[in-house]
């Protein structure tokens, strides 16, 4: 071993004498580097390899070549003096220690990526094709590291003939990723591009002469055989298709490409006649190309608005004529109708905001009228308009869904959230305890019980009792059983918290909150019983001695800043959580027991 890296370090002997001697390093600085590249040599030809040895080694070289750059630009040395013997080398060794730590940890993909971005930086793009190619061997099932590697192929190396085959490789064995489809479609776009401006720089004989292959590319005869195997192979998938159309439309300056487009829309309306999705994305044709008008305006200066406002309004034109058709499921239209004007409304600025509500309350109401809304969109509905409008549709949606819960603590918070007199909130709450899974949510509970908090104290005890009552649902009293307890700390003394506990710790469920919040009300306490704080933990414990790490933790804390450092006791508790938690729990508390040095 001591032969290995001694061999090494003289191997380095030529680039130490030159940098000494154009002065980059003085000798105490070599001296210093020779140690430590000493230390990671023998640290990487361990018997048992660590990636750290390896990172660690990489890292301390790439700043020293660094150091060298920025050293020889101070000492005005030139870019080119000495380099082959000091920079060059320094390169190597980190390709090299790269290329080990890959082979050895061939799995790790992240390794790959870095020693690929390394080579970039250091423009070895030849040999970053070639790490490539080896990433590939091992990781040929990740779809996006052949995307990587032929876009590194086409835009650095410009060789589109190797990303053809690296894409044409990959979906051979992926044939049915949707973004390598897509990708290999974009590239052959982008490549027709690439052969017109070779083109345009050759002159007029040459043209003439140009092969029927690069007439073949220029027509997007290769374009089209792309999109017919892609569509060929992954079928049922109108939006896959929609995609094509979009990529299409960034290259609309392409004579082929218009017809492609025609030729993809066609398709959707033959061969997903019947099918909604397929059909909203045919209702939204118009606005294809919406980026592309945006970015013309932008350049001239100019405001998209009204154009993107008239592509909008022939969208939804489009929409209600659809709808009039018998043969597409109606219901699953509306809902991508509604999804669109949503959509719109969150894109748009804050001076059409107003218009597209409008526009979004209209269609919901018509959709409300001809197919049923479900819970969540009458919810989203609700979101979108003015308090007024929102309270009438949140009535006529717990008419439609009487039993769910989220509709009507929607129906609770807005009538709460107008301060309304506290008789019209009790009516409403009444309303809605007369259906059970209402009654029994906590969700609702908790936003009557915040009301009534900050409007009447009576009515705040009594909501409180009755949701610690066996007649409502176990979920509604854990919800509220802490809760409860900080009220009553807040509006009354110690001695009727005491008085609170002792009756609801008792009653299912247990609640570790519950038992927390009165332990610190307690501790916080001017007159502290610390009898009681001690029972409380027992109690805790009890119920979740097993699943708690923290409550042991807090249990010895209390002992050891309220028992004058009884290690006694502080000891027997600590042994029984390690006998009590659960395994996962008391990894955990063993972690925490050390970095508080308890143990």
């Amino acid at each position: 071993m001591a032969e290995v890296v001694q061999r090494h370090l003289e191997d380095m002997l030529t680039e130490f004498e030159q940098a000494k001697r154009i002065g980059l390093f003085t000798e105490a600085e070599i001296k210093k580097i020779i140690r430590t590249r000493r230390r990671h040599e023998y640290k990487i030809i361990r018997r048992t390899k660590e990636k750290e040895c390896y990172l660690d080694y990489i890292k301390y070289e790439t700043h020293l070549l660094k150091l060298v750059q920025l050293r020889r630009e101070k000492l005005k040395l030139g870019r080119m003096h000495k380099k082959n013997e000091i920079d060059l080398e320094i390169k190597r060794r980190i390709e090299r220690l790269f290329r080990s730590v890959c082979h050895r940890f061939k799995k790790d993909i992240q390794l790959w990526l870095t020693f690929i971005e390394f080579l970039k930086k250091q423009h070895d793009y030849s040999t970053a094709s070639s790490a490539f190619t080896s990433a590939l061997q091992t990781h040929g099932n990740k779809y996006w590291l052949w995307i990587m590697a032929a876009k590194f192929e086409f835009e650095v190396m410009v060789s589109p003939s190797s990303a053809r085959a690296l894409f044409q490789r990959a979906l051979r064995m992926m044939p049915q990723e949707k973004k390598l489809w897509l990708e290999y479609f974009k590239f052959e776009l982008l490549y027709v591009e690439l052969v017109q401006k070779r083109q345009a720089v050759l002159d007029r004989a040459l043209k003439e002469a140009s092969d029927n292959e690069e007439d073949a590319v220029l027509q997007g005869k290769i374009v089209e055989i792309v999109f017919n195997n892609a569509q060929a192979t992954i079928e049922n998938d109108p939006t896959f298709l929609c995609s094509f159309a979009q990529i299409l439309h960034e290259f609309s300056q392409f004579s082929f490409a218009e017809s492609l487009i025609d030729q993809i829309y066609s398709l959707l309306k033959v061969k997903y006649s019947s099918n909604a999705l397929a059909q909203s994305l045919i209702a939204q044709r118009p606005l294809i190309n919406e980026r592309k008008l945006v970015e013309e305006a932008a350049k001239k200066e100019q405001d998209a608005s009204f154009m993107v406002a008239v592509l909008e309004q022939q969208v939804r034109e489009n929409y209600e004529e659809l709808l009039k058709d018998t043969a597409t499921n109606k219901n699953e239209l509306w809902n991508l109708y509604l999804d669109f004007c949503v959509q719109r409304l969150s894109q748009t600025s804050d001076s059409n905001k107003s218009e597209h509500i409008s526009i979004c309350d209209q269609v919901f109401s018509s959709a409300n009228e001809q197919i049923s809304l479900t819970p969540e969109r009458y919810l989203e509905w609700t979101s979108i308009v003015d308090q007024d409008r929102a309270k009438s549709i949140i009535k006529k949606a717990t008419d439609h869904y009487p039993d769910d819960p989220s509709l009507w603590d929607k129906r609770l918070s807005l009538f709460t959230t107008e301060a309304t007199d506290s008789k019209v909130i009790k009516k409403e709450f009444k309303l809605a305890c007369q259906h059970s899974q209402v009654k029994n949510s906590p969700l609702i509970w908790k936003t009557i019980v915040e009301y009534a908090q900050e409007h009447c104290d009576k009515w705040t005890e009594e909501l409180f009792e009755q949701s610690q009552t066996g007649s409502l649902d176990l979920s509604v009293a854990l919800e509220l059983k802490s809760q409860y307890l900080q009220w009553v700390n807040k509006t009354k003394s110690i001695k009727q918290v005491r008085e609170l506990f002792d009756r609801l710790s008792g009653r299912i469920p247990a609640s570790l909150p519950f038992y927390m919040d009165y332990i610190k009300i307690e501790q916080s306490a001017s007159n502290i019983d610390r009898t009681r704080v001690r029972t409380a933990f027992e109690q805790a414990i009890i119920y979740f001695g097993k699943t708690s790490a923290d409550l042991w933790l807090a249990y010895m804390d209390h002992l050891k800043q309220n028992q004058s450092l009884d290690f006694v006791t502080i000891s027997r508790i600590h042994s029984r959580a390690l006998h009590t938690l659960e395994s996962d729990e008391l990894k955990r508390f063993n972690t925490e027991c050390a970095l508080r040095n308890l143990t």
